[in-house]
């Protein structure tokens, strides 16, 4: 009702920035506790630990939709052959 269904390519897209978002996380929370067993204190704040691997998840989905949309108005017509 409120928002509009995706298409198949904006599913595929947003489970491919999914999963680089949860790398993203897993990637800095493997580096900030290595950094707190090593020195006995924090690296990142647990909000830049938040918004990075949502920022990573959203970013890349957005990227891959952008080259979606631009593959497909490069594409020709198909009446426009010469």
């Amino acid at each position: 009702m409120f928002f509009k269904s995706m298409s198949k390519h904006q599913h595929i897209n947003w489970k491919k920035g999914a999963i680089v978002g949860f790398y993203t996380y897993m990637l800095f929370l493997f580096v900030d506790y290595s950094f707190v067993l090593f020195t006995a204190a924090k690296l990142f704040t647990s909000g830049f630990l938040f918004w990075s691997g949502l920022i990573a998840a959203f970013g890349y989905s957005g990227v891959l939709n952008l080259i979606d949309r631009r593959k497909i108005e490069k594409l020709p017509e198909e009446g426009s052959r010469h």
